[in-house]
């Protein structure tokens, strides 16, 4: 019995491995910005082709904004920002590779509702930036996914079947634990450089209290804004804000964007005639 248990498992892990990444099978298609085209100064909308060959517009509004955030942005070694967006109805921020880079990567959604607000793009990008500063890269983040879902399912089932069921949800608990202990280990290590970045490049951190605000005031665009409520750190991120405008006797006035009064420029896919 236990050789026919085993072998499922096997099985099960092979499995697995893909489904770990099913989050990006919900991307539906990416625009990897390049180097020549920020360095353009555009004169009006933006369109861009995906990787697969798809036409999408960039308001120019919304380029300027990343445009300036990755012209302020620049860490020590001098390396700019490299910026996609993906066309999807899940994400909101990520970090993706493509031809041996490491890109910030945001939904169309994400910038639609903070596009027009450089303070709050810079706040974002520059986390994301952190994160492949410090080596978690995209690489790194899905490898460590895979293994976390691969081995809280192995472990929760085979305790499940050679214990009991709730052997085996404890087992899964404890490993949800440990994972998020290990994420926000990662997180207080990247958020303060983060916000040194941030700082660095003349920006007031009020750009996390806006998301903030956003993610507390408008349910409705809740499903755009999935990751950030799972993304760990978010809330240390804004206590840090808050010391830091303490600390400089500073306040954020305005917090917006508020998404509830709809988008006006909006940026996406072209319908193709």
């Amino acid at each position: 019995m236990k050789p026919v248990v085993l072998g499922l498992l096997l099985v099960v892990v092979v499995v697995l491995s893909g489904c770990a990444h099913l989050y990006k099978t919900q991307i539906h298609d990416v625009v990897y910005l390049s180097d020549s085209q920020f360095a353009q100064i555009p004169d009006g909308d933006v369109r861009v082709n995906s990787a697969s060959g798809k036409p999408y517009v960039i308001t120019q509004q919304h380029f300027q904004n990343l445009l300036a955030v990755r012209n302020k942005i620049v860490p020590v070694q001098g390396q700019y920002m490299q910026i996609a967006l993906v066309d999807s109805d899940f994400h909101t921020l990520l970090l993706l590779s493509h031809d041996g880079k490491s890109y910030v990567a945001m939904s169309f959604d994400f910038l639609n509702i903070f596009g027009a607000d450089e303070e709050s793009l810079a706040a974002a990008m520059s986390h994301q930036y952190a994160h492949i500063a410090a080596g978690d890269n995209a690489d790194v983040q899905d490898s460590r996914e895979v293994k976390y879902f691969v081995t809280k399912e192995i472990v929760s089932t085979g305790v499940s079947l050679f214990a009991t069921a709730a052997g085996g949800y404890g087992a899964g608990a404890a490993i949800d634990e440990a994972k998020r202990v290990q994420d926000k280990g990662i997180e207080d290590q990247v958020n303060p450089l983060g916000m040194k970045w941030l700082i660095d490049a003349s920006y007031s951190p009020c750009g996390f209290l806006k998301i903030q605000y956003v993610m507390d005031k408008n349910s409705a665009v809740s499903s755009a804004l999935t990751y950030l409520y799972t993304h760990p750190g978010i809330d240390d991120r804004v206590k840090l804000a808050n010391q830091y405008l303490k600390e400089n006797k500073l306040e954020c006035n305005n917090l917006t964007p508020d998404p509830s009064a709809g988008i006006v420029g909006k940026s996406g896919r072209l319908s193709q005639q």
